[in-house]
Order: C-alpha cells, then structure tokens, then sequence
C-alpha cells in the first residue's frame, strides 16, 4: 500500500482517524496535569538515655540501639520486610512510585548485601498532593512515636531511649519532568496517534469496501439463480 492509499483511506475514514486523535490529546492532557509528584526523606534518631544525636557518644551506632530501631521499623511495616535497591541513596519515587510509604531502617547495602551503620529510620513518602504528604507524614511520625513509648513500657527503666525527628528532613519537595521532556513526550504520542490513527482508518476503509464488494457480487448471483429457477 503506498503513501496515497493510505491518505485517500484517511480521507474516506475521517471520523475514525478524529477520534483517535481526539482519544489521545486526551490521555496526552492527563498524562500532563498528573506528571507532578511530591515527595519527602524524612529521618528519626534512635540515640541513648539523655543523650542527643550532636555527641560523640549518642549512642546512634550501638548496635544495641540499632536493633531497637530495626524493631520499630519492624513494627510500623508490620513485619513485613522493606523493599531494597540497588544503591542506598535511590529515591522512593525514582522505582516509579506515584503515592506509596516506605519506613525502614536505614541501609547503606544493596539488595544482596545489608549494612546498617546507624540507629535510623527513613521514611520516604511520594504523593501526588503536598497536602496528602504532609498528612501521611504527621500520621507516621506520630505513629512511630507511640511504638517507640509502647516497646519500652514493659521494661522497668528510668531512662529511655530517645527518638528524634530530624530537623531538616521533613521538609516536602516537589518533582518534574523538565520542558523538554514534556515536549518530546507530547510528540511521541502525537506519532503514537497518527500511526494508530492512519492504521485504524485503513482497517475500517478495507473492511466496509470488503462487504460492499461482497454485496454487489451476491446480488447479481442471487437475481441470476431467481431467473434460472424454473416457474411454478
């Protein structure tokens, strides 16, 4: 089929060719007010009794500490072990998330080796509104005070292990695809939906000349066997 049938099917098929087009400016339009997404790297320190995270001796790398933070993340997943990429420092939304939690104990290995260097949690949070973060945030970090109290209650102890949140790691950033992305990723469903377009059009202008040939060669036999038919 050369460049002319298919233009003169396009033309005879112009309905089928305007709505594909039309069916992807729409998914390209919502594929572009949904790009953005909103994320944060929230930390909390695990450190000893009266001791802060600035000290030499917080107590951040004991292993003993390390362990009771790892048992929190435990507890906030439900035990269900947190997922690990390849490097440390791969961001939540960078595995194609759109709106998920991570909480885990931070782990400075990969997915065949673990290192866990000191007492804290991350939390990773990606959404697609800077409200539904910021509220996912307060709700887990709440959360995870609470079980830090709850797993120190049945110890009869005068000093407890302290959790800090932080201080700059709460704040909410914002990820984009640049201009240039967006333009090559608009192009690319133009092409998408001209060759779908063109190929649908082709399909249905075959199909609706098949039956019309199939039509005006049944007619012409059908009048042919009622002439040939004996009379009663």
């Amino acid at each position: 089929m050369t460049v002319r049938d298919v233009l003169t099917a396009v033309g005879r098929r112009w309905y089928v060719f305007l709505a594909i087009m039309l069916a992807f400016g729409a998914l390209t339009t919502a594929f572009y007010r949904d790009g953005g997404s909103f994320f944060t790297h929230t930390t909390v320190t695990f450190t000893l009794p009266a001791r802060t995270t600035l000290e030499p001796d917080s107590g951040t790398t004991d292993v003993s500490v390390i362990a009771f933070a790892g048992a929190v993340a435990t507890a906030m997943n439900e035990g269900k072990p947190a997922p690990v990429y390849s490097s440390a420092d791969a961001p939540y939304y960078g595995a194609g998330v759109r709106e998920g939690v991570m909480v885990s104990l931070r782990n400075n290995g990969n997915q065949w080796i673990s290192s866990f260097p000191a007492a804290t949690i991350d939390i990773q949070i990606v959404g697609h509104t800077r409200e539904w973060v910021a509220t996912r945030q307060k709700a887990l970090l709440e959360e995870i005070m609470a079980v830090t109290r709850g797993q120190q209650s049945v110890a009869v102890i005068s000093e407890q292990i302290t959790a800090s949140v932080g201080p700059l790691s709460t704040e909410i950033g914002e990820v984009t695809s640049s201009r240039s992305t967006q333009m090559l990723a608009v192009v690319a469903m133009g092409i998408a939906g001209l060759i779908l377009g063109c190929s649908a059009s082709v399909a249905v202008d075959r199909l609706a000349r098949g039956r019309r040939n199939a039509r005006h060669v049944v007619q012409p036999i059908s009048r042919q066997l009622q002439t040939e038919s004996p009379s009663t």
